[in-house]
């Protein structure tokens, strides 16, 4: 190989290695991962429904199965897709939020350098057979109108969370930032609730109202309207 030829390899080696360096960043910033049911209850968890004359509800636990979460970038760029891709987090993760408002961690990751606009995570059955939640994606216990009752439900799908303010995002600058996925459990059982509770009952007499998909006491629509207000009501939140 002549001179020429010789210089000619080492400029483009060169210019390609100055590109590769220029396209992408491989700094990274940490983001504690968090999730809590909000439950803004001004009298000790004792609840009145807006639609009945007094249905007084508590709650004493919420669990629910998370399969995946998928931190979304805010501008697709399909020329680099190094730098601009989605940050997938691989489940399941089971999540006890019966501790009233506070958060329990779900995960810290380190997340490359760029602008997440929200966050997608899919609500998935629980295959640990272990669990109380096997072959359960959503669970709620408590009682109505001092009777138990228990709300449980299989679905599986994709929810995505946002700020309520749609101009915040997930600025991820080689930083330290907490996110917490929140769960509104006031507007479900509260007393702006759409949901009339006094048509749920313990139709088979176990003791037990049962609120479920298989409706064994007759109440499958009611849980179909906890799951659609759960979906609705999930946020995200930078306030731990």
């Amino acid at each position: 190989m002549n001179l020429k030829k010789i210089s000619l390899v080492l400029v483009v080696s060169t210019l390609m290695i100055f590109i590769s360096s220029c396209s992408k960043d491989d700094s990274t910033g940490g983001v504690s991962l968090k999730a809590k049911a909000i439950n803004n209850n001004p009298t000790s968890k004792v609840m009145f429904n807006a639609k009945s004359s007094a249905n007084i509800i508590t709650i004493s636990s919420f669990k629910i199965n998370i399969n995946e979460i998928e931190f979304e970038v805010e501008d697709q760029d399909e020329q680099n897709e190094d730098l601009y891709s989605d940050f997938e987090l691989k489940g399941p993760f089971e999540l006890d939020l019966s501790n009233g408002n506070f958060s329990v961690d779900i995960t810290t990751v380190e997340l490359p350098n760029n602008v997440y606009s929200e966050i997608e995570f899919d609500l998935h059955k629980s295959t640990n057979t272990s669990s109380e939640l096997y072959g359960k994606s959503i669970q709620i216990k408590g009682t109505l109108n001092g009777t138990p009752f228990v709300f449980w439900h299989d679905v599986e799908d994709e929810i995505e969370v946002d700020f309520p303010n749609s101009s915040t995002n997930i600025s991820v600058a080689e930083n330290q930032l907490t996110v917490v996925i929140t769960f509104d459990l006031t507007t479900i059982f509260g007393s702006t609730s759409t949901i009339d509770f006094s048509s749920a009952l313990d139709r088979n007499g176990n003791g037990v109202i049962e609120i479920n998909p298989s409706n064994a006491d007759g109440n499958a629509a009611i849980a179909h309207q906890i799951k659609n207000l759960l979906k609705e009501n999930s946020n995200l939140d930078d306030d731990d």
